[in-house]
């Protein structure tokens, strides 16, 4: 018979030495994703489901579109016969111009005034009156001779008011010269026009053979006069003045006829289910273009409520689905973000750049048709992915633009071109902005990214076929979209470092110059600690570029951990050279309180001159909450010489620093070199031999003491840099050649004459 279960009963040993495995969820992340996937999908699908064109004018129907439900569209060929009919019908506008006719009666009575002079002027004034007829009569083909025995000095007045009465009677009714006939009318009689004065500004529809031709109006002033000899003299006389008076009013016939065209009604055409709306092989233009919008907004129409519903909720789903993706890499590639609720704000905030631009650029297409040959290469990717690359790096840019790629795919109605071309900038501007230490290099990466834009938009272009207009204005939003993308990158850098409290290497790079007023001010005040801090920049420089480490972070943290020094420089060895040394009058607790405290003096310094979060990491961590050997083991010699007689009162809390251990990898490298950097001070005829037993001792102290628990370092890593701290002392701390004493060289020859087989030259190390 089986004996029934029975629960293993565990020891008192077992029992204490289990911990219990808690999960501990990162609920501000939760609520970001949620939020995050709530507004998108109110963002995309808010007002029902949206449509993203899939074909532009220009481009090739790939395969033949069949519609699928009944609707009516703009009959674009129609509409504009229309617009054009009503256009033609539009009469010209012409102004009668009175000027002429002003001048006409002027020169009219100007010519009788000067023909009475010469009739009645003696000899010495002919000459004048001569010279004034000739002026006036020089355009004409009458000469003074045949003026003056054609109209007899008693025909002057009755002649004159001949004349001014016909001027006056048939000019102000129009004179459309022959030329305005011919290229505006082309010749014929029964056109008609538009015509007003300034005296009478509502038009009169005329005839144009009921206008007066110069030749006519001519005929009609002279044919008043009954004498044939100065008819005829007439006739040559008056077309030097009757000239045409109607003006062609441009501006306001173009009004009228624009007038007209906005009159036309738009002409719309029925389309039956079934009927092709584009064949394969076909370019797209604008009546192709607009069948397909219409269509498609059609459908959407016809889709009662539950249908829409499922619509929006699978495309949420979707997204559902990408962002849970998303934050699966995220956690693979880089876990300690996922922590980090301010972090994973700013990713949400950068997402929103290109899916709220995305969804921009869809309303503006469904205002203009002319944009959606654009639409695919306007949505600015680049600009999340490359402030995300520079601000958090280059695993969360990636994640950053897949999640981006992926919802705008889904936007562009599951679009596999728009994903892939999202994820070929994602990659593109991830890898251009790695390890960017300038702002101007940035450009390069903008450049980058247009270079691999416009490969793509020809490489599409030869599946899609499109026009080369059409062509161009791709190629142009490709090369836009990354420019813009890359200044606006340029100027929100700064921006998000101040606001979410990051530290770029562009920043850091600004930091190390060695200018900064903090750096002068320790070199002068405490030019050892000032020196100190530079072999230590050097040593951990090395070991984290042996590692794959931040150089640049660690290096410039270097330069700053030690800065609280200089509250009190002359406690500190590198700073005492040949003074006495102060600690030997205080005790070890008194000696440990100063040294420990100028952690917290480079904390409150850093903190006045606003140095970045790294910075402040590094002074605190340096040290971690290491023990001050030195003045512990002093305090405990005293005792055992019998200075102190309770036991208890040497406690090794009280000769540690009070900062905390290393939290990365950076931080780690420092702390380590500048235990190593101080140490190897101390060596005596440093050898490579001698140099590694100390790294030994000061590696595994560390070690031993809890400072390395939290730096996430392999023991490889540790041992890579371990070896660099070896290799760097070891040429630091290369022996030299001495140099010969006077006394030894007094008898030696003068340098300028000394042999090549002399021993050592001044240039020897």
């Amino acid at each position: 018979m089986k004996k029934p279960f029975k629960k293993k009963t565990k020891g008192i040993a077992e029992r204490k030495t289990e911990t219990k495995r808690t999960k501990d969820l990162p609920y501000k992340g939760i609520g970001l994703g949620i939020l995050l996937w709530l507004i998108v999908t109110w963002l995309f699908f808010g007002m029902g489901n949206v449509h993203a064109p899939s074909l532009s004018t220009g481009q090739t129907v790939p395969l033949a579109i069949t519609a699928s439900v009944d609707f009516e569209c703009e009959n674009l060929e129609e509409t504009d016969r229309m617009k054009e009919l009503a256009a033609d019908q539009v009469l010209p506008v012409f102004s009668i111009d009175p000027l002429p006719a002003e001048n006409a009666a002027h020169f009219v009575r100007e010519l009788f005034s000067l023909m009475e002079q010469h009739s009645t002027a003696t000899t010495n004034n002919l000459q004048a009156v001569v010279s004034k007829l000739e002026d006036l009569l020089k355009n004409s083909k009458v000469t003074i001779p045949e003026l003056m025995k054609s109209i007899p000095p008693e025909d002057f007045a009755s002649t004159r008011a001949i004349l001014l009465k016909g001027i006056r009677e048939v000019m102000p009714r129009g004179i459309l010269a022959d030329v305005t006939r011919v290229n505006i009318f082309s010749g014929q009689e029964e056109c008609q026009l538009l015509a007003q004065t300034e005296s009478e500004p509502i038009r009169k529809t005329v005839k144009v053979g009921n206008l007066y031709t110069t030749r006519t109006a001519v005929w009609t002033i002279r044919d008043a006069v009954r004498n044939k000899a100065q008819r005829e003299l007439l006739d040559r006389l008056l077309p030097a003045v009757v000239t045409g008076n109607m003006v062609y009013e441009k501006a306001a016939t173009e009004e009228a006829r624009e007038i007209a065209i906005n009159n036309v009604k738009t002409v719309y055409k029925t389309v039956s289910a079934g009927t092709i709306l584009a064949r394969a092989g076909d370019k797209v233009n604008e009546q192709t273009a607009l069948l397909l919008q219409r269509h498609t907004e059609q459908r959407i129409e016809n889709q009662d409520a539950l249908e829409q519903a499922l619509g929006i909720i699978s495309n949420s789903i979707l997204l559902l689905a990408g962002l849970i993706a998303t934050i699966v890499i995220l956690r693979v590639v880089s876990p300690h973000i996922i922590r980090q609720p301010d972090k994973l704000l700013l990713l949400v905030i950068l997402s929103f750049f290109t899916i709220g631009s995305a969804r921009l650029f869809i309303y503006l297409a469904g205002l203009n048709t002319s944009v959606l040959a654009m639409l695919n290469y306007l949505v600015p990717h680049a600009l999340a992915v490359l402030l995300a690359g520079i601000l958090l790096g280059g695993s969360a840019a990636v994640c950053l633009g897949f999640w981006c790629s992926f919802a705008t795919a889904v936007l562009f109605d599951q679009s596999l071109t728009v994903f892939t071309l999202g994820m070929v900038i994602t990659i593109t501007a991830t890898s251009t902005v790695r390890n960017i230490h300038r702002r101007a290099n940035l450009f390069r990466a903008g450049l980058w990214v247009c270079a691999v834009k416009v490969l793509f938009v020809l490489i599409e272009a030869i599946v899609d076929r499109p026009d080369m207009p059409v062509l161009m204005r791709q190629t142009m939003a490709a090369v836009l979209s990354g420019m813009l993308a890359t200044t606006l990158a340029l100027l929100l850098i700064p921006l998000f470092e101040k606001i979410f409290k990051i530290t770029t290497d562009i920043t850091l790079l600004e930091l190390s110059d060695m200018g900064h007023p903090l750096l002068q001010k320790m070199a002068i005040q405490a030019p050892g600690t000032y020196h100190h801090s530079l072999m230590v920049a050097t040593l951990a420089q090395n070991a984290a570029e042996a590692i794959g480490a931040n150089s640049l972070l660690v290096r410039v943290c270097a330069y700053y951990h030690d800065i609280g020094k200089m509250a009190k420089p002359e406690f500190f060895t590198e700073n005492i050279q040949h003074k006495e040394n102060p600690h030997d009058e205080l005790s070890p607790h008194m000696s440990a309180l100063v040294i420990s405290s100028h952690v917290k003096e480079g904390l409150t310094l850093a903190r006045r001159h606003k140095l970045p979060p790294p910075i402040l990491d590094a002074i605190e961590q340096h040290h971690g909450n290491g023990l001050i050997s030195f003045f512990y083991h002093k305090a405990k010699t005293l005792q055992g010489d019998g200075e102190t007689s309770m036991a208890d009162l040497i406690n090794d809390s009280d000769f540690r620093y009070g900062g905390a251990p290393a939290v990365s990898r950076e931080m780690a490298i420092l702390s380590l070199a500048d235990a190593s950097e101080a140490a190897s001070r101390s060596i005596e005829k440093p050898t490579p031999q001698k140099i590694s037993n100390l790294m030994d001792d000061i590696f595994a102290g560390k070690i031993r003491d809890g400072q390395m628990d939290h730096a996430n370092l392999t023991m490889a890593e540790i041992n890579a840099v371990k070896q660099s701290f070896i290799f760097s002392l070891s040429n630091m701390l290369h022996g030299r050649i001495p140099y010969p004493k006077d006394h030894d060289n007094k008898h030696s020859k003068p340098a300028g004459k000394t042999s090549g087989k002399s021993g050592p030259t001044a240039k020897a190390d």
